[in-house]
């Protein structure tokens, strides 16, 4: 907007030069009237870029990006083994998951230290949608997260220590219910993912994987802790 004023400006100059210097009182109108014109069309150009330099800077449409961008790679053949880290960009580097967010650049683009602010915080909820369910025994359409505590130990900085709550309503033609069952778990840097141990003697334990780009969503699974099965699906969205 700096520089639309400093045009103007300039241009109320050359209305002035004009005035002052133009023959009969008709042409000084026509030349006003010609200036107004293009001053106008210049407003409306610097407006139109305005508006596309914001929408590409807005941070929900980058987000949206990155997360369409980290779909598309997980169709890709993995280029990094099981527990390397790819680095990202035009470069195929690969690390150790170990050094992702440890305060060094490992990457030579520095991306591994890049995304070191955990996503679930005390006193933080995300609300889970079921998509399918094969194997619980209460069937919740929904189910909550409630994060109770987080920790980092100094020496291991790249997972965080979390224990939380899971709430679950669930309702049958016979009877309602509810249940608060506390559980430990971890959340990886390296892999964005949460990892929540069984809370009960079922062995069902949650695997949430947030795309690392919008940490107000990710996709959890049930999964059998000793086989890692995956049997049942949970969207969760973050409690706002």
């Amino acid at each position: 907007m700096k520089s639309l004023g400093l045009l103007l400006a300039a241009l109320a100059v050359v209305v002035t030069l004009a005035s002052a210097d133009s023959p009969p009182a008709q042409s000084h109108d026509e030349i006003i009237d010609k200036l107004i014109e293009r001053t106008n069309k210049i407003t409306t150009s610097i407006s139109h870029v305005e508006s596309l330099l914001d929408d590409r800077l807005d941070p929900k449409r980058i987000r949206k990006a990155g997360s369409l961008r980290h779909r598309v790679e997980e169709l890709e053949d993995p280029s990094c083994d099981e527990h390397e880290h790819q680095c990202g960009g035009d470069d195929p580097q690969c690390i150790s998951k170990l050094f992702v967010c440890d305060g060094h650049n490992d990457c030579r683009n520095g991306e591994d230290e890049k995304d070191c602010t955990l996503p679930t915080k005390a006193g933080d909820k995300f609300i889970g949608d079921v998509v399918f369910d094969h194997c619980t025994k209460r069937r919740p359409e929904h189910m909550t997260l409630a994060f109770e505590s987080s920790s980092i130990a100094a020496f291991f900085t790249p997972i965080a220590d979390l224990h939380v709550h899971i709430e679950i309503e669930s309702e049958t033609d016979e009877d309602e219910s509810e249940v608060s069952m506390p559980a430990d778990g971890e959340y990886s840097f390296a892999d964005h993912r949460l990892t929540i141990h069984p809370p009960e003697e079922d062995g069902l334990g949650l695997v949430g994987e947030f795309d690392g780009y919008n940490f107000d969503r990710f996709v959890g699974h049930i999964v059998h802790e000793l086989s890692e099965e995956v049997c049942a699906e949970f969207i969760f969205h973050r409690k706002k």
